[in-house]
């Protein structure tokens, strides 16, 4: 990992300090308590805001990993800084004695020493000595990267952004407690000189990912109808989704179970565009399944509608159009999503008259025919179960 430079030139043993280290995305500002261990280190900071009235001083040294450029990564490192710092200063207690000139940033640019130490200690790769020779060569970082990526056609580079990368995207706080009044001091016994502060080394593991590979879904508004039906939506990548819907309620009651009538079978399918915003604020982006998103959607299906004899007519149907739909997290294991369809519907329909009894049904030759209809089609807001898997790390990046 990074060497993290003293809070300042000497510094007395017995001031208490306290490390913090939160991890970012690839290319991201923003804090995301999915990613690594973020969550328990989120808690960790909390605590001791929450606990702690006597904090001197803050000093946030940020880092971003040395893949993608030397000027974006410069940029990375200034704003995880400052994300580091609006998050402190929006879980403090109105009890505290801190305030934001006492936050200090310290961005780093690309965290080649972490880089150094990361490859030292877990790359163990056939190549590793030509790797390290790269990574130990006294060369512009530039040439390391090039050197980086000529290996192997650029397997070995990747693989380093993969698993190593991940770890060096950080904002280590180093929090400083205010000193404790001075013991009394024997004059007469021999001072010694104050000792620079020493860190230790800040032990970072990486947490598993859970991938997004399906998620099932009913509309409650169809529910609320007693419209029996779900849904099947398949992540592409992270940009596009394909969705399979089912839709069959088929109720019969009265007299000869024909008085009444609500059959209705439909099945469709649509494919989804997730949109990914331009701004580094998206705290989604590796959920698959949760933003903005537009839709082409096709469906068909029959129908049998019955209410005594004042309704009773049946048909087929097909639709298709647009959507445009809101996914967003209700806990952390169900997500509700909102969307309306636009488009054209054909509905063909015959009319039948029941029996005195209910039980046949006579077609009417003269009334059938065809409605066409084109406008909104679809509104669904729907109760989403991701169904996720554990992969081995999660992913790498700047």
């Amino acid at each position: 990992m990074a060497t993290i430079p003293c809070i300042g030139e000497v510094m007395p043993e017995r001031v208490r300090h306290d490390r913090y280290t939160l991890y970012y995305y690839c290319d991201k500002i923003d804090i995301d308590e999915d990613y690594l261990d973020n969550a328990y280190q989120i808690l960790r900071i909390k605590n001791i805001l929450l606990n702690s009235i006597k904090i001197d001083s803050i000093t946030i040294y940020a880092y971003a990993s040395p893949e993608g450029s030397h000027i974006r990564n410069k940029w990375l490192a200034e704003k995880r800084a400052e994300a580091a710092k609006d998050f402190i200063l929006a879980n403090l207690p109105d009890s505290t004695t801190l305030h934001a000139d006492n936050i200090h940033l310290r961005p780093m640019g690309e965290n080649w020493e972490g880089l150094e130490a990361e490859l030292e200690a877990n790359y163990n790769l056939q190549n590793r000595e030509k790797v390290l020779r790269i990574i130990h060569a006294d060369i512009p970082t530039e040439t390391k990267k090039w050197r980086l990526k000529k290996l192997d056609n650029g397997y070995t580079y990747n693989w380093i952004i993969r698993y190593h990368m991940p770890k060096l995207r950080m904002a280590t706080w180093i929090c400083v407690h205010a000193p404790q009044p001075e013991p009394y001091i024997n004059l007469t016994e021999t001072k010694k000189p104050l000792l620079p502060l020493k860190l230790e080394p800040i032990q970072q593991t990486l947490a598993p990912e859970y991938k997004t590979i399906l998620a099932l879904k009913t509309n409650l508004l169809y529910d609320a109808i007693t419209f029996v039906n779900y849904s099947i939506e398949v992540p592409i990548n992270n940009n596009f989704s394909v969705l399979y819907n089912h839709t069959f309620p088929w109720w019969r009651w009265g007299k000869g179970e024909n008085e009444h009538c609500i059959r209705f079978l439909s099945i469709g399918g649509e494919f989804r565009w997730w949109l990914k915003k331009a701004s580094a604020k998206r705290r989604y982006e590796h959920d698959k399944l949760k933003g903005h998103f537009l839709g082409l959607y096709t469906e068909s299906g029959k129908w049998d509608f019955e209410w005594k004899r004042d309704i009773c007519h049946q048909g087929e149907h097909w639709s298709a159009g647009l959507s445009y739909g809101y996914a967003m997290p209700l806990n952390k294991y169900l997500n509700l999503e909102f969307s309306l369809s636009f488009g054209y519907a054909s509905i063909p329909y015959r009319k039948y008259t029941p029996s005195e009894n209910y039980e046949i049904l006579w077609r009417d030759l003269k009334k059938h025919g065809r409605w066409h209809y084109f406008g909104p089609t679809k509104a669904q807001i729907s109760l989403s179960l991701p169904i996720k898997v554990k992969t081995k790390w999660k992913g790498g990046g700047q």
